[in-house]
């Protein structure tokens, strides 16, 4: 963490140090589709890093651009681990192997609230390049008929797909990610 008293010892330092760039934690929090106090205890916990000014919080830049790249990884690896089962032929994967490929874990309520964000940006970005739901393929591990957790079903929804048939769906947009 940086500690500043007050604005003039933050400019001072920061001086030709870029590093020193900072965001307002609201705008932060905009940004990454979060509250505020959730912002707040990514400060606390040390994902993000804080530089205070007097009593005032701040994000640092550098920790918010490493965020926004460590996502795309992580977006990224899981794409490519659902289109290596797409093409292997593989109709349906749990959530637990799609996670650790993802470095999350199962256990941890913050990671599935993670995955379920990183699934629906591979959607968006599976959709917007090719017409399918790549995720159509992550399912809850239920007794029975699997299917996909309702996140993918209201970004479905959202997208304009017909979800009210939720297993006829699921077959047809399945079989459309296995022919791509």
């Amino acid at each position: 963490m940086q500690d500043f008293d007050d604005l003039d010892s933050y400019l001072a330092a920061s001086s030709g140090d870029e590093d020193l760039a900072f965001l307002p934690v609201p705008l932060v929090a905009d940004y990454l589709g979060i509250s505020s106090p959730a912002v707040t205890a990514r400060l606390k916990s040390g994902s993000l890093e804080e530089v205070r000014i007097g009593k005032q919080r701040f994000v640092s830049r550098r920790s918010l651009v490493a965020l926004r790249t460590a996502d795309q990884d992580m977006i990224q690896r899981t794409e490519a681990f659902l289109l290596d089962l797409a093409a292997k032929g593989e109709a349906r994967v749990f959530y637990d192997p799609v996670m650790s490929n993802a470095g999350l874990r199962w256990q941890v309520p913050a990671h599935r609230d993670k995955i379920g964000w990183v699934l629906g940006a591979v959607s968006e970005r599976s959709f917007e390049n090719h017409g399918v739901l790549l995720s159509v393929l992550v399912h809850k591990k239920t007794p029975g008929d699997t299917l996909p957790s309702g996140g993918f079903f209201n970004l479905a929804g959202h997208l304009g797909f017909d979800v009210e048939d939720r297993h006829a769906f699921v077959a047809r947009e399945t079989r459309k990610v296995l022919r791509k």
